[in-house]
């Protein structure tokens, strides 16, 4: 059990791949424009990040290792999250309306996030049991949460704050995000 929580503490704050790769910045940039928005998509990233590390493990372990396809895994995990991701729109689109409303507005946000190819990559040479890849990408995916919506209040409080010209928009957005990971950077040393 301890092991499983120093897991998702690693992966949520030391390993933080928004902040450690850059993986997933873009939808954040994207996201972080209202809280409800963020909000919305910091629980569907998070649930599909869980998804789709229990997705790889299954298939590295069933049919990757025994059949000896390690050249074609990286085609065969893209396919499988894209999958994944298909099937996580309509499963829960009827107990979860918000989040995966009818008109697909996660669904690219969600389908070319990174941050699903990094804990799609990263699961397999860490050989985490199956709850092992599951703590991994749920801390992944609360470490992705507490990004965005960090960012996301962040950007809304300079909205409304009078800035140079030269900074409105994405230079500031850049700077706030390098902020941000300066901040994880304290974690680093913390979580074995």
């Amino acid at each position: 059990m301890t092991e499983l929580l120093l897991i998702l503490l690693a992966a949520c704050l030391a390993n933080n791949l928004v902040t450690d790769h850059l993986l997933g910045a873009a939808p954040a940039l994207a996201a972080a424009q209202r809280l409800d928005i963020a909000l919305d998509m910091a629980l569907a990233v998070t649930g599909i990040t869980m998804l789709v590390a229990c997705v790889t493990w299954l298939l590295e372990q069933l049919l990757i290792a025994p059949l000896q396809l390690e050249n074609y895994r990286l085609l065969i995990l893209v396919m499988s999250v894209a999958s994944a991701c298909q099937a996580a729109r309509l499963a829960p689109g009827r107990y979860f309306p918000r989040l995966f409303d009818r008109d697909g507005r996660f669904y690219p946000l969600l389908l070319m996030n990174c941050l699903l190819l990094g804990v799609m990559l990263l699961t397999v040479p860490r050989h985490f049991g199956l709850f092992g890849a599951l703590a991994y990408g749920a801390g992944a995916g609360v470490g992705y949460a507490l990004v965005l919506l960090g960012f996301t209040a962040i950007n809304l409080r300079l909205a409304v704050t009078d800035l140079p010209a030269p900074f409105k928009g994405l230079p500031v957005q850049m700077m706030t995000l390098g902020l941000i990971s300066l901040a994880f950077s304290v974690f680093t040393g913390m979580v074995p």
